[in-house]
């Protein structure tokens, strides 16, 4: 049976919580300072979001790490009705946020006394095929349109360059099909 919640947090909008459901996040460094400039943070990020995702049960499509912001797209666990402890969209976020921050202000001298490292993140649970491959390929090509590479084969905080070695024909297609210039979700 399927697990639906229709939750609502104080000063946010309310959250759809689907089991198994695709869910596009939007993050970024508090004030868009550019926070996640430096290489090993990009990593130690991607290596937080794998160990929240095994630990919380939720998979990782795909996700891109930029110098001030990140997307990620999501699939929710498969909670069951008689789970009195649901893994939402909140308890991944607030985990990748905390344990992200915790690192960066330990081993990266000039965020050691940061306050705000992570200022919000806002998710979309994606219920139509059209719109996840658009937000999909806009996350492949956001690296492109904030100037970092001429193609997103050739950013490595992203995966799209990961994909790319197994998945080549897959990704040629998606992108032809589903152009990222057109749709704008900033």
């Amino acid at each position: 049976m399927d697990f639906t919640i229709y939750k609502v947090y104080p000063h946010n909008p309310p959250h759809l919580l689907l089991n198994g459901a695709k869910y596009w996040v939007t993050g970024s460094a508090f004030k868009h300072n550019p926070y996640f400039k430096e290489k090993e943070i990009k990593y130690k990020m991607m290596d937080v979001l794998c160990t929240t995702a095994e630990k919380l049960h939720w998979q990782i499509d795909d996700w891109v790490i930029l110098d001030n912001h990140y997307h990620l797209m999501l699939e929710s666990p498969d909670t069951k009705l008689n789970d009195h402890n649901p893994k939402t969209i909140a308890n991944f976020m607030n985990n990748f946020h905390r344990f992200s921050a915790l690192w960066m202000r330990k081993n990266c001298g000039s965020l050691k006394n940061v306050k705000n490292i992570f200022f919000n993140y806002w998710d979309t649970c994606i219920t139509y095929e059209r719109s996840y491959f658009a937000r999909l390929n806009y996350l492949y090509f956001n690296p492109v349109k904030h100037g970092y590479v001429q193609h997103p084969s050739e950013y490595p905080y992203g995966s799209y360059f990961y994909r790319l070695k197994q998945e080549k024909l897959y990704l040629d297609g998606l992108v032809k099909k589903h152009p990222f210039n057109q749709l704008d979700l900033e």
